[in-house]
């Protein structure tokens, strides 16, 4: 008796803490990434895939100057009409762009449709950590300001390492982040 008891306790206990949902932190909020729960902090913008253990805060660092245009697609545009907004063509469009198939280009996409002519010199020190070298493959949808925010280097510091002398990158090209 005294068993089945403590087996009908513990089968609550275990019932129970399963079945509290968990709360996110301050400034957190639960979004769908590809089909599967992520978390947007609320201040930066930043997703992430794993669930927030602390609340979100505001960044401190000073934000590098990011050359990238892009346009935010809206319902009902196509790509041509976003080429002919800018005085593009689609050649032009599908260069600017690592994007695989623009014949799915969706609502709240960012297309890139040009770079700023202005550039900032990096406040940072530059990267001479020559140990060890680790790649990126890009992406569908990436930017040289998105691979190095994900990296903490700046885009200066990115196309130094890659001998990169504009900002076009193609899917599929490793890039040097260290």
């Amino acid at each position: 008796m005294k068993l089945k008891l403590l087996f009908i306790c513990l089968f609550a206990l275990v019932c129970n803490s399963y079945s509290q949902e968990k709360k996110l932190p301050q400034g957190w909020d639960e979004v769908i990434l590809e089909g599967k729960p992520a978390y947007m902090n609320l201040i930066t913008g930043d997703i992430i895939t794993n669930f927030p253990s602390k609340p979100a805060l505001k960044k401190v660092k000073v934000a590098e100057y990011d050359p990238t245009q892009i346009h935010i697609v809206k319902k009902g545009e196509t790509l041509s009409v976003i080429a002919r907004k800018y005085n593009l063509s689609l050649a032009e469009m599908y260069r600017l762009n690592s994007v695989e198939n623009f014949d799915k280009i969706k609502i709240g996409q960012e297309i890139v449709v040009g770079y700023d002519e202005k550039t900032i010199e990096p406040i940072n020190e530059k990267y001479t950590d020559t140990t060890t070298t680790d790649y990126h493959t890009v992406v569908s949808g990436e930017t040289l300001y998105r691979i190095a925010k994900n990296y903490n280097i700046s885009v200066s510091q990115l196309k130094s390492l890659n001998n990169l002398t504009n900002n076009i990158i193609a899917i599929g090209q490793e890039l040097k982040v260290k």
